[in-house]
């Protein structure tokens, strides 16, 4: 039966089986199937239907997004291990049931729920013999998007891709993020640049009475951002998401 499997931080969670006809509804609120208590996921986010040969993924008008592979998505059909990211938390797509979630020996004294994090993944094998000795730690792969983009957590919506030219971030009219309001006040200045150099982007402060930061550190002059930095500017919270990069 085809099956998501949510993942955090490489751990698995929990799977979530998908009959015909079913419908999974994803957000922070307690009355969705699949409950993400982070503050980057909407109280209703997103919807998961399978609909005769088809199982589809909407966006609800979340703040902040959903995204496959990678993309930014309003509703698209999903295939066999395609990666919806909602948020920090990853959906893998396993519609050929190759993946089977089992509780480890050391989790029978207590009933495995859908987020139970003692699980571990049995993949199936026909030249694995007992099936206790195919159970293994699970080693998700780490999910990356196909571009690099910003994705806002907060003061603003959707995402921005990263781009070759540089990004301002501040209260000028002509910035690329303008920060209004009484913040404009409280700032009294521009405030942060974002900029690509070799292939790497690096968050650089630019003045005013507000540093950045760049995972809750203030930034007071310039720094490298890597994949899933959380940078924040006054009101505005970013999340780096950055594609695979080549080993030197």
């Amino acid at each position: 039966m085809p099956k998501l499997i949510l993942i955090f931080k490489e751990k698995i969670l929990g799977a979530y089986p998908l009959s015909e006809g079913d419908r999974l509804t994803i957000g922070r609120r307690t009355e969705n199937d699949i409950v993400i208590e982070n503050l980057a996921v909407s109280g209703h986010h997103a919807r998961i239907e399978h609909e005769g040969d088809r199982i589809v993924l909407t966006d609800t008008d979340s703040k902040n997004g959903t995204f496959c592979n990678g993309q930014p998505v309003t509703q698209v059909t999903l295939n066999n291990n395609d990666v919806v990211t909602i948020g920090k938390h990853v959906l893998q797509a396993d519609w050929s049931d190759t993946i089977t979630v089992e509780p480890s020996d050391d989790a029978y004294d207590t009933l495995p729920g859908p987020f139970d994090t003692s699980i571990t993944m049995l993949m199936e094998d026909d030249q694995v013999a007992p099936a206790k000795e195919a159970i293994l730690t699970p080693t998700p792969k780490k999910v990356r998007p196909e571009n690099d983009f910003l994705a806002f957590l907060a003061g603003g919506e959707g995402s921005r891709p990263l781009s070759e030219r540089q990004i301002d971030i501040g209260i000028n009219d002509d910035a690329d993020i303008v920060i209004g309001g009484l913040w404009s006040v409280v700032m009294g200045g521009p405030a942060a640049v974002i900029t690509k150099q070799s292939g790497d982007y690096f968050l650089r402060y630019a003045g005013g009475w507000v540093k950045p930061k760049r995972n809750g550190s203030r930034v007071k002059g310039t720094v490298k951002l890597n994949h899933e930095d959380v940078v924040d500017v006054g009101p505005v919270k970013l999340l780096v998401q950055l594609s695979e990069r080549m080993a030197a």
